[in-house]
């Protein structure tokens, strides 16, 4: 544990006594998976550049008229349907909470609608999500959840609203708290790391899914052409420097990462807010937490696990130990005093 600012206390961790060490950790999260939510209604949402992202709603039956929504940002080769978003959906639906995973650009049911990719500085795209969820009929309080490069997408959201580098929506008010799991806070830092040797069948991975999940629009777009001509991308840098960052108006990788990094603006969220990382994590080195030059705002509240690896977390008992602190942190009575205590848009 790091930095408790809300006296909220999560249920211990106790690592799987079979499922040691962040490797094994962040592979093991297949493990721990939950059958498909509700049948979901998918809900179009027009962004930046003509694209569409789509959000998946799943509504428990006992769900009333002004009670809580959530927002589920998935991470990088990610969808609506990795095993972590259903899980968490499930969860969220069992406390009578509306829930709506989201599709960023590019991938699931919004691999159609785009001509763009996510990426870490598309903190548009969730305030887009987060808005539409406040239109829709009935809705109440408002919190969100993003892992990995969602929750980097979610904190950078926040942060320039807290710090007035962007308009005050009108429904922020509304926004109760929210949490990010393993964000990568530090682009610069996290790319160095997976640069080592020993992270290269990470690279792998990550560049393998996402180059075969690319949407027919960019794969026509010259930037992508330039980018994939001769020998493949062999690390994620090679992939932001020659793929990513041109697809989305970046000079280059060091541009892209300057820009987009959300450890700068940290410091000004003014919602409640949870980061749950690991000491162990392979991908999101524990010191884009610990690094004294990062500066938390006094609302965010930092849980460094030793264990449990990148969205791993398989606890003794096989199931997720993250699931349990983040329904736990959403479920704290004092859930809405940050909103309560924000101002609220004049009429």
């Amino acid at each position: 544990m790091y930095r408790n600012v809300f006296d909220f206390n999560p249920p211990p961790w106790r690592s799987h006594r079979l499922i040691r060490g962040g490797h094994a950790q962040t592979l093991a999260t297949s493990l721990v998976r939950g059958s498909h939510p509700l049948a979901a209604t998918k809900i179009p949402v027009n962004v930046s550049e003509g694209d569409q992202i789509v959000l998946h709603r799943d509504q428990p039956g006992f769900w009333r008229p002004g009670d809580g929504s959530i927002l589920l940002i998935h991470g990088i080769s990610g969808c609506h349907a990795a095993p972590y978003m259903i899980r968490l959906a499930r969860r969220f639906l069992s406390a009578g909470i509306r829930t709506y995973r989201m599709d960023l650009r590019g991938v699931g049911d919004a691999a159609s609608r785009c001509q763009n990719v996510s990426h870490a500085g598309r903190s548009d795209d969730v305030l887009a999500g987060l808005a539409a969820i406040a239109r829709e009929p009935g809705s109440g309080p408002l919190a969100a959840v993003g892992v990995s490069l969602g929750g980097a997408q979610l904190l950078r959201a926040v942060g320039m609203i807290g710090g007035d580098r962007m308009s005050r929506p009108a429904w922020y008010h509304r926004l109760n708290r929210i949490a990010a799991v393993c964000p990568p806070l530090n682009l610069h830092r996290c790319s160095a790391n997976m640069q080592r040797l020993s992270r290269r069948p990470y690279n792998w991975y990550f560049i393998r899914n996402l180059l075969a999940r690319v949407p027919e629009g960019v794969r026509r777009r010259e930037e992508f052409i330039r980018g994939t001509a001769g020998r493949g991308p062999r690390t994620l840098f090679e992939l932001d420097d020659r793929i990513t960052a041109p697809l989305s108006g970046f000079r280059d990788a060091a541009h892209y990462y300057d820009i987009a990094s959300s450890h700068h603006q940290v410091d000004a969220i003014d919602v409640e807010t949870l980061i749950v990382a690991a000491e162990d994590d392979p991908i999101v080195p524990a010191d884009c937490f610990t690094d004294p030059a990062i500066r938390f705002s006094p609302m965010t509240h930092v849980i460094i696990s030793p264990g449990g690896g990148h969205v791993g977390f398989v606890d003794h008992r096989r199931r997720c130990w993250l699931d349990d602190v983040l329904a736990r942190w959403f479920a704290s009575p004092d859930a809405s005093s940050a909103a309560a205590a924000r101002p609220q848009p004049s009429a």
